[in-house]
């Protein structure tokens, strides 16, 4: 893999920002075992996963605690991983326009930069924790841009933070009122609310992304997950859901990651767009 350590000026976020780009590249595999990853020749692009980070978290979280690097080399998958601070990747008065900076000017900058598809059956979308929830709703407000989507262990649920740890509210409690307002004043239902973004897009007839969920069994989001689940199913959603023993942790989120790359609809090498 080549391993790229982006520093970019955003205007959605009127500042510099950091992103982690991985591409696959031919390297000492080749050397020993028979291998088709090749560089790209001219017209031939990746396809892309825009690989969302949870709370508290950075650029560089899912390099270091999972195998992204290697389960994307094993697919020829290019992985975007920027940094989303602990914006719910919404935009909002007082945080930022994070929706704005992840769904439009990112991949606009990126693809200017590096030989990336930007066709929808080429791209998609995952996330774990705070992300899941922020990759479902950039997919579903932009289903013209993703071909899936997959959120592990996500913040699907409206009452996410009632079964959040106490231990944990004191942290997280403050970036909430930060992106929603201390009253909830900045929640927009319209824009905010999953349920009813997937369910206006449903009735509209657009033609939505692929949706992927999965989620440990003793994980404290999993409540929400499974009524997210059991809410877009019953609308006619196509959503693949998995679940299995686990928390809120790598522990269980590593080996889901190479699910969701094992799930996506891949070409299965460089694309000609």
């Amino acid at each position: 893999m080549a391993l790229f350590q982006c520093k970019l000026f955003s205007q959605a976020l009127f500042r510099s920002v950091n992103v982690n780009v991985v591409l696959p590249t031919p390297d000492s595999n080749n050397c020993f075992f028979e291998s088709d990853v090749r560089l790209p020749r001219p017209g031939e692009k990746y396809q892309t996963l825009w690989l969302l980070h949870g709370v508290s978290a950075d650029e560089s979280d899912l390099q270091r605690f999972s195998s992204i690097e290697r389960y994307a080399q094993a697919k020829q998958l290019a992985v975007v991983m920027p940094d989303g601070y602990n914006s719910m990747y919404e935009d909002n008065p007082c945080g930022g326009s994070y929706h704005t900076y992840i769904a439009q000017e990112l991949p606009e900058m990126l693809r200017e930069l590096l030989p990336l598809s930007g066709r929808r059956e080429d791209n998609f979308i995952a996330a774990l924790s705070m992300g899941g929830g922020g990759a479902f709703k950039i997919a579903l407000r932009n289903p013209q841009s993703y071909g899936a989507a997959a959120s592990l262990s996500g913040g699907l649920g409206t009452d996410d933070l009632k079964n959040t740890p106490a231990a944990a509210m004191p942290h997280i409690a403050p970036w909430h009122r930060q992106v929603y307002g201390p009253n909830m004043e900045y929640f927009d239902p319209d824009k905010h609310d999953l349920r009813r973004i997937l369910k206006r897009q449903v009735e509209a007839g657009e033609t939505l992304p692929r949706l992927y969920q999965c989620c440990g069994t003793e994980d404290f989001l999993y409540e929400g997950n499974t009524a997210f689940r059991d809410y877009a199913l019953g609308l006619g959603v196509d959503l693949t859901f998995e679940e299995g023993p686990g928390v809120h942790n790598f522990d269980f989120w590593d080996p889901f990651i190479r699910r969701v790359l094992d799930w996506l609809p891949l070409a299965g090498g460089l694309v000609k767009e």
